[in-house]
Parts: structure tokens; C-alpha cells; sequence
């Protein structure tokens, strides 16, 4: 980890982003003379050496000699009797090496001694979302292999690729409400070399995928997966605090952005399933971000929500928050991307993007209560849960629904021992179990032996028998909206015919999808096979992925 001295503040650079389907590049003019006096016998290897001493003796001198090395290495890049390694790894040494001695800071540049004085390499962003001020923390890419993570993007080339932390700012509206605590995106590093005097520059590997150099326009290195990396190393998961303490603050409902919103780009939405959470898509949100052309054209968000309540207070959260979300970012409805929102939900993800985009009529309180809604003996905030859940409308702003894997007539584990112990481990709020108290006791044979017990569990809703469901297929759907389905085989015989353990394919079928795809995968990898993310991809207009 290599902590910068302080947080980007008021650095306003201009940006250079190629935006399409095909790479972005970013043209300077060619190599010049520096003006550094050195020995025609120094060479980028010697300097590197001689740094790695100064750095190890503790002299800071050793930014001079990791400076010289890059310089005196610039122009060798795409040699391939050369290669970039040692302009790299000077590179590196000269970040690092910079921030310990106080010499590089990311808001005014990197400090060089020459002579008796000083110069000051300015810094250049090229293709970022984000704001020079959120290059706060800077890290080289993890080594180990996570296993959320199954497969790696990136190539070899110019530059040196890190992991860029920045912390949420919660005196911002939009941040402190949509933003992770932690946020970890790519850049790759490129310190060039060019009259009248070197600038070091951070590209988005993303957006950029070449620079030119003295050789002509080469590739930009790129770990494009280690910003994941790092987020599953740092993040805890949440999935099993949310499934048995629903009402915890750790885990309470949530739509966070992967990147600060940008207009013009459709956002993409993940719903993970039960006893999961958001990490759950670091191996879709990989593929999707490495494919050409995905990152032009759509934004990631994600949406977690504790998978032990009953999914339609789920549902009704996300109502909440993707409200929430378009009233801030764009109060006069002028983005019409915004207008185009893509839910994709795996298991019981995909119900609660169903009731997204279904009219609930009574078809869901006729299955909780045998009087009307206006007859309930109820406080306020009782009256309030059993309207949001019980009613609803489908969202004018959601354009299309993928299911992956989706119980729409329940669970084989549902009505199992297994699950039905597992729905005793749920614990509900206090807040919830005494609105519950209050609705039982004060309307005596009204509501469904379901909901007499207690308000039923994601567990409860999700067995074959569940009146939710039968409710849930009756529903109308919004007219016009795009449905697909992807589903797994991995178990060609269960107790409904092929499944992948966990939902059937009898289950899983949805009427009116555009698409349907069988992947032999099991339920909790449905989502995470690369099938899956390049359907997607074939789905919302992008035909490649990274090989």
C-alpha cells in the first residue's frame, strides 16, 4: 500500500477520453531532449540500481536515480530487446519512493532536484469518471488469487498499472446516500517523456487502451480485474449477518454506484439472491467491464438488501432507492438514459426485480388479509409497511429485466427440513415484530395463517406452495418491457425435472422472455459464468468479451 501524502484538492485537469467501441488513445507530441546532463555510459539499469541503493541506505536522492532510469528508458519502449520492465519498475519505485519522502504529491505533482533547484512534474488525468481529488490512496495491484474472482483482465505494455483508493466524502448528498464507504477503480501510470517538459500522466485502462511513445502508438498496460481484487481482500461479506438479523444497520437496504454517475449511460443494475450480498457479481462486473464498448454506453449499480425479510419489503426498498436515485441526480428529467434502467437479478434477485415492473391490483393483499386495507386496525407505520409492500405500481423508468436462475414458482429447498430450519434462524427487528404484535392483536381472524405467525421469511415466500407466488404470477406486467431469462442445468434430474440444485428449469421459466439460455452451471455460479456475462453483453448490445 502506498499512502499519498494528502487527498486530491481543487486540481481541475483536462481530460482526454476516446469514447466508441474500439480503443482510445492518447496523442502527444513525440520525444524531445530533457536537458539532463548524464553520461552517455549511464543507462536506465544502472540508474535503477543506483536507486534501489539510495532508497535502501534511506537517501531520497534515490527519486533523482528512479527518475533518470524512467527518462533514460522512455525512449527504448517498444524495443523488444529492451522491453518496458525497467521503466516500469522504475516507475514504481519512483511513486513509492516519492511518497515516503514527502516528494510526490498527486495535487501539485512529483518533486525533481536539479542542481540547485526544483522542478515540478505536473499530473494529467486522461478518461476518469472520477475527479482528480479522489486519487487518494494509491496501491500496486494484488498478487494472490481471490476466489470470488475467477477470471483476470489486463496486458502488458507502457506504464504501470495501480489500484486507486478513495473514501466516500459523507458531506455530500449523493455520496453519502449511493457511494460505498470505499471505492477502488484502475489506472495505469505512464510518466512521459516530451519537450518542453515531462508530465506524469493516469489513464483509465478502461477508456484507454494505447499511448504514444517515441516507438509510435503502443498498448497502455492494464490490470483491469485488480480493483476487485482489492475490494474482495478489504470488503467483509455480509450475506450471513444478512440473512439472520435482517433489521442490522451493516446490512440494510442499499443501491450503491460502482462509479459516480454519468449522464448519458444506462445503469445497469444487480440484485443479488438470497444468502448473498453484492460480491456476489465481482465475476459479472469483471466481464462486463473488460468487454469493448460496455463501459461507453452503461454505469454499474448494486443492490443489497438483507435476503432474510420477506422479499417484498426487498422490493419495496429498491422502489425506494431507485427513486430516490433519479429525484437527486436528475430532478428534471432531462438524462433519458435514466429512463432506460436494466435490472438483472439472480434467484430471488430476479422476483424482486419483477415486482419492479408489475401491478400488484389486489392480487397480494387478497392473499395477506380477508378485509380491506382501510378496515385494518393499524398505526401509522404499520399501515405504511402493508401499503408499500401490499401496492404498487410497476417503475416508468425500468426498460428491461434479466433473470438468472429465478424461483418464479419457489424453491426444491424451500419446503425442505433444511429450509425450514434455516427460516427459524431468521430474526426479525424489533421495530418489525412489534408492528407485527400490533396488526395480530388488533384484527383477530383477518390475516392469512402465514402472516399470524409472523411476517414471513424469504424462506417462507419462496416455497412452491407460497400464495405470493401464485400471487406474483398473475400479476400484469408493464406494457412494453423487455424480459430475458437465463437459467441452469446443472442437475438433469431432481424432484422437478432438471434443475441446478437449488431452482428448476420448471421453476425458472418465465413467460413472455425474449431469450431463454441453459447454462450447466450450478444455481450459486449461475451468474458467474462467463455464459452469463456474455449474454448479457449479447443482450444489452455489446457482442464481445475479452477472450
Amino acid at each position: 500500500m502506498w499512502p499519498v501524502a494528502r487527498p486530491l484538492l481543487g486540481l481541475i485537469v483536462a481530460a482526454l477520453t476516446a469514447v466508441g467501441a474500439g480503443c482510445g488513445s492518447i496523442r502527444t507530441r513525440p520525444h524531445a531532449a530533457l536537458g539532463l546532463e548524464c553520461s552517455d555510459r549511464a543507462t536506465a539499469d544502472g540508474e535503477l540500481a543506483r536507486g534501489t541503493a539510495l532508497e535502501a541506505a534511506g537517501d531520497e536522492g534515490c527519486v533523482e536515480a528512479y527518475y533518470l532510469a524512467c527518462s533514460l528508458a522512455w525512449p527504448a519502449l517498444g524495443d523488444p530487446s529492451h522491453g518496458s520492465g525497467c521503466y516500469a519498475a522504475a516507475l514504481e519505485r519512483l511513486l513509492r519512493s516519492g511518497l515516503r519522502f514527502g516528494r510526490f504529491d498527486p495535487a501539485r505533482g512529483l518533486v525533481i532536484r536539479e542542481g540547485g533547484g526544483t522542478t515540478t512534474v505536473p499530473v494529467v488525468h486522461h478518461g476518469f469518471a472520477w475527479q482528480a481529488r479522489d486519487f487518494q490512496r494509491l496501491h500496486p495491484p494484488p498478487n494472490g488469487h481471490e476466489s470470488m474472482l475467477t477470471r483476470r483482465y489486463g496486458c502488458s505494455g507502457v506504464g504501470l498499472p495501480l489500484v486507486v483508493e478513495r473514501a466516500r466524502n459523507s458531506c455530500d448528498p449523493i455520496e453519502a446516500r449511493f457511494l460505498p464507504e470505499k471505492s477502488f477503480f484502475a489506472a495505469t501510470a505512464v510518466l512521459r517523456f516530451d519537450a518542453p517538459r515531462a508530465v506524469l500522466e493516469f489513464h483509465n485502462p478502461v477508456q484507454v487502451h494505447s499511448v504514444l511513445a517515441d516507438a509510435g502508438e503502443l498498448p497502455l498496460a492494464s490490470d483491469l480485474s485488480a480493483p476487485l481484487a482489492q475490494t474482495l481482500e478489504e470488503a467483509p461479506r455480509s450475506y450471513f449477518a444478512g440473512f439472520v438479523e435482517p433489521g442490522g444497520a451493516a446490512t440494510s437496504s442499499r443501491l450503491n454506484f460502482l462509479e459516480p454517475y454519468q449522464p448519458g449511460k444506462v445503469p445497469v443494475v444487480l440484485i443479488h439472491g438470497l444468502f448473498s450480498d453484492p460480491l456476489s457479481w465481482a465475476d459479472m462486473v469483471n466481464d462486463l467491464r473488460a468487454a469493448p464498448g460496455f463501459a461507453q454506453r452503461y454505469q454499474l449499480w448494486v443492490f443489497r438488501y438483507p435476503t432474510g425479510q420477506g422479499f417484498l419489503q426487498s422490493a419495496a426498498a429498491l422502489r425506494r432507492e431507485l427513486r430516490a436515485a433519479l429525484v437527486q441526480l436528475d430532478p428534471g428529467r432531462g438524462d433519458p438514459a435514466l429512463r432506460q434502467l436494466v435490472l438483472v437479478g439472480h434467484s430471488m434477485g430476479g422476483l424482486i426485480a419483477k415486482l419492479q415492473v408489475t401491478y400488484s391490483d389486489e392480487l397480494i393483499w387478497s392473499r395477506v388479509a380477508n378485509r380491506p386495507l382501510d378496515e385494518i386496525v393499524a398505526t401509522e407505520p404499520a399501515r405504511a409497511l402493508l401499503a408499500e409492500t401490499c401496492y404498487f405500481d410497476p417503475s416508468p423508468d425500468v426498460a428491461r429485466v434479466v433473470f438468472i436462475a429465478s424461483p418464479h414458482c419457489g424453491s426444491l429447498c424451500s419446503s425442505s427440513l433444511i429450509g425450514k430450519g434455516a427460516s427459524l434462524l431468521v430474526e426479525p427487528s424489533a421495530e418489525q415484530a412489534a408492528i407485527h404484535e400490533q396488526l395480530i392483536k388488533g384484527n383477530p381472524h383477518t390475516f392469512n395463517p402465514l402472516i399470524e405467525r409472523r411476517f414471513p421469511t424469504s424462506i417462507d415466500m419462496l416455497a412452491q406452495e407460497s400464495p405470493l407466488l401464485d400471487a406474483m404470477r398473475q400479476m400484469r406486467l408493464k406494457p412494453g418491457i423487455k424480459l430475458h431469462n437465463i437459467l441452469g442445468v446443472s442437475h438433469p434430474v431432481s424432484l422437478d425435472g432438471p434443475s441446478d440444485g437449488v431452482v428448476s428449469v420448471n421453476s425458472a421459466t418465465h413467460p413472455g422472455c425474449r431469450s431463454v439460455l441453459a447454462i450447466n452451471a450450478p444455481h450459486a455460479k449461475v451468474h458467474r459464468a462467463a455464459e452469463a456475462s456474455a449474454e448479457l453483453l449479447r443482450i444489452l448490445g455489446c457482442f464481445e468479451m475479452c477472450p
